[in-house]
């Protein structure tokens, strides 16, 4: 701690940051390895937090607030870290859970299949057709359609019950169903 002079307002030096850095290195990876045990993880995160404490570069009147500050920073993002492993790991076995059930694997593929269908036979229809199914699809309601369209919600409902008649003439029945479900 000898040969260290902070005071208060000033910016740190970037010897003054090198012998804080050396300083309390050491003790900050440490105390986060304390959490992570990930020696990797653990210097990245210090390093982190060094650069976060270079960029605040002023507002520090004592040693001892250096030190909180350091400890503070390690400690947030340790636990900024955790948080999110924790979120990507429950994602993981959800993501492995459907994956390795067959029923639902099977399910998801005739679900994208008979999307693409349907997506392939709107494609094909007249553009005024095609464009208010496009949006119905999307999630707009009549009223909505004809807003975006700039046309009159009569225009609509005529449109969808014609391009309803000609996908129910390609589709089959299970796709149709797809369509009832609109």
């Amino acid at each position: 701690m000898k040969g260290i002079d902070i005071k208060s307002g000033d910016t740190i030096s970037r010897k003054t940051f090198q012998q804080l850095y050396h300083m309390y290195y050491n003790a900050m990876c440490a105390f986060s390895y304390k959490y992570l045990k990930d020696t990797q993880m653990v210097e990245d995160l210090v390093q982190e937090a060094f650069v976060s404490f270079w960029e605040k570069n002023s507002g520090f009147d004592h040693l001892n607030a250096v030190k909180s500050y350091l400890y503070t920073a390690v400690r947030n993002k340790c636990l900024n870290l955790l948080k999110h492993n924790e979120v990507k790991i429950k994602n993981e076995h959800e993501i492995i859970r459907v994956l390795e059930d067959e029923f639902l694997f099977d399910e998801h593929v005739v679900e994208e299949e008979t999307f693409n269908l349907l997506y392939t036979e709107i494609k094909l229809l007249p553009d005024s057709a095609k464009n208010i199914m496009l949006l119905a699809l999307n999630g707009l309601k009549n009223p909505e359609i004809a807003e975006e369209l700039n046309i009159s919600v009569n225009t609509v409902k005529t449109q969808k019950k014609i391009a309803y008649s000609k996908l129910k003439a390609k589709l089959k029945p299970p796709e149709c169903l797809l369509l009832l479900t609109f």
